[in-house]
């Protein structure tokens, strides 16, 4: 059985199961270099089918994790979509009347018809590709966040919540997962938008939107709110008697509302701070409601909220909470996975990895070389060079093995600099223009991670794909101060050697080598674009970003000294 999970929507996706196992997954933005790509994901789809050596005329089923108002309405707002700021940002009309338009639907029990109309049109458009024999489905928003969050770690029986900005009229939900089967438990509509409310924040920063949400996070550790701006935020936010407090998006807002030019008279810092903890403080209540009312503490989370990792700490962190698992592509790209999943009926069982997308021979790779004009070595004297860049405090850009799904650079398209100076957080962001308050976060050992790390094992497994922070220890601190945060947090991506065992491989020999056991990691990228999946690619980022060498397969390229950037 081959079933095709497509999300079509902003961060637009495709994966494959195959017999209930996922074998493939790919997000659109990284075959048409758009970041946050809204583009009906036909080459994500080209990807994942090439990979597993599948036609389209195989395809079992086909089903979409979105089950009305589907990428095509929202295309019509482009700037909205794609998270670039419209006139009116995420206080345009637009953006409001959708909201209210997708809650009336299911208000009203509209919502039923129109999901079979659209399944009717995604219908016509999968047999015009190919699709001849696909079943085609639609599953509902959130309920696919869930299915994604259960069947994406190990416990049978499990509490799974979801939170966003809306979804098929929704904003949040709770399921409780027995046996492999999920049952929905509460919900709220779309009103609450929890999403909308820190990106609106995030706006107002001066950033933008939908993207750039963890700036805010990294910031709120800058400062301590004051408690006149606490007890504003939570007027805006709240969990209290069950239930998000929500917004009328049937009114017109704008930054200058009298809530928002309240805000001014704060520093961006005050600001951010009390956003993160007011974000906290209401989705821990959510928790502790519903661990409370079902008596069960095993948690998986989904939905875009749960990418912010400070807000994730917190969670596990609490007492009620037995452990945490946060599905590592919890924003809407995530949403091909879950309805994969979902379809395939696949039992709840932890993710063996993420290394789900395109791979490339060394021959691809030694062609793309030859194009770029970069001349490699290669052989048994790569692994000690790397080192020795390394420890000479150069950037080593990493491409390996299948491309990562989701958001983080997991070691096969990421960026490698030794850990422990401290002024690399701005140096190096410097040098790749971006403007980034969160440390760089940390790829460390798993067999070291009590050593490194307070309170891994609630949420380790989630640890693995770099969704979760924890508080450093001492040691940790000390040894590597440039991947902690002022707040004395890290973000790490605790490595096994199953997982993947070339990089596995290198962490022990720069342990051997230095006596630390992690690595700054942070995306392979240019500014402002995905996450590399090419060898080309990889290519142009290397020349165009003035990085010092490219470990690229079984090749390492370096860098004249004259083109490398200065530290």
């Amino acid at each position: 059985m081959l079933i095709l999970g497509l999300s079509d929507n902003h961060d637009a996706s495709a994966a494959l199961v195959a017999d209930g196992q996922l074998v493939g997954a790919c997000a659109q933005e990284r075959i048409d270099r758009v970041k946050n790509s809204g583009a009906f994901p036909w080459g994500a789809i080209d990807a994942v089918l090439d990979q597993a050596g599948v036609k389209a005329r195989e395809i079992d089923r086909v089903v979409f994790g979105t089950a009305f108002t589907p990428s095509w309405a929202l295309r019509r707002f482009p700037e909205v979509h794609h998270g670039r700021k419209a006139s009116g940002g995420q206080f345009d009309p637009a953006l409001n009347a959708y909201i209210s338009y997708q809650v009336a639907l299911r208000s009203t029990g509209m919502h039923m018809q129109e999901a079979e109309a659209c399944r009717r049109l995604l219908d016509k458009r999968m047999v015009l590709r190919g699709f001849r024999k696909a079943q085609v489905e639609v599953l509902d928003h959130h309920t696919t966040h869930a299915q994604a969050a259960y069947r994406a770690q190990e416990h049978a029986t499990c509490l799974v919540l979801t939170v966003d900005a809306m979804g098929d009229g929704r904003s949040a939900s709770c399921h409780v997962g027995r046996n492999g089967l999920l049952e929905l438990q509460w919900s709220q509509s779309g009103f609450a938008a929890i999403n909308t409310f820190y990106s609106r924040i995030t706006e107002l920063l001066g950033f933008t939107a939908n993207r750039h949400e963890g700036k805010v996070t990294g910031l709120a550790a800058l400062a301590t709110p004051p408690p006149k701006l606490l007890e504003h935020m939570r007027d805006k936010l709240s969990f209290r008697r069950g239930r998000f407090s929500r917004e009328n998006y049937l009114r017109r807002h704008s930054p200058q509302d009298p809530w928002y030019r309240a805000l001014q008279r704060y520093s961006r810092e005050e600001i951010a701070a009390a956003a993160q903890q007011t974000l906290e403080e209401a989705v821990c209540d959510l928790v502790r409601h519903h661990v409370r009312r079902t008596g069960i503490s095993t948690v998986a989370v989904c939905g875009g909220v749960f990418a912010n990792v400070k807000l994730n700490q917190r969670i596990a962190e609490l007492d009620c909470v037995s452990t945490l698992s946060v599905f590592p592509n919890m924003g809407d790209g995530g949403l091909a996975v879950g309805a994969a999943l979902a379809s395939a009926g696949a039992p709840p069982r932890t993710l063996e990895s993420l290394y789900l997308g395109p791979r490339f021979t060394d021959e691809d790779i030694g062609r793309a070389l030859a194009v770029a004009g970069l001349r490699p070595q290669k052989g048994a004297k790569v692994q000690p060079r790397v080192l020795d860049l390394l420890e000479a405090g150069k950037v080593v850009a990493r491409f390996d093995g299948a491309m990562e799904f989701g958001p983080r650079a997991l070691g096969n398209r990421s960026l490698l600099v030794r850990p422990d100076d401290p002024s690399a957080n701005d140096w190096l962001n410097a040098r790749l223009s971006r403007s980034e308050f969160m440390p760089f976060a940390p790829v460390v050992l798993d067999e070291d991670a009590e050593r490194c790390f307070v309170g891994v094992d609630k949420a380790r497994d989630s640890a693995r794909f770099m969704t979760v922070c924890f508080d450093a220890t001492p040691e940790f601190a000390r040894d590597c101060p440039g991947v902690v945060h002022v707040d004395g947090t890290a973000r790490p991506q605790l490595l096994r050697e199953q997982d993947n065992p070339s990089l596995h491989g290198l962490l022990r020999a720069w342990k051997q080598r230095t006596g630390l056991s992690a690595l700054v990691n942070t995306s392979f990228n240019l500014h402002e674009e995905p996450i590399v999946c090419t060898p080309g690619d990889a290519c142009r980022a290397f020349k165009q970003g003035r990085l010092d060498a490219l470990w690229i397969g079984p090749y390492l390229v370096e860098a004249a000294p004259a083109e490398a950037a200065p530290n």
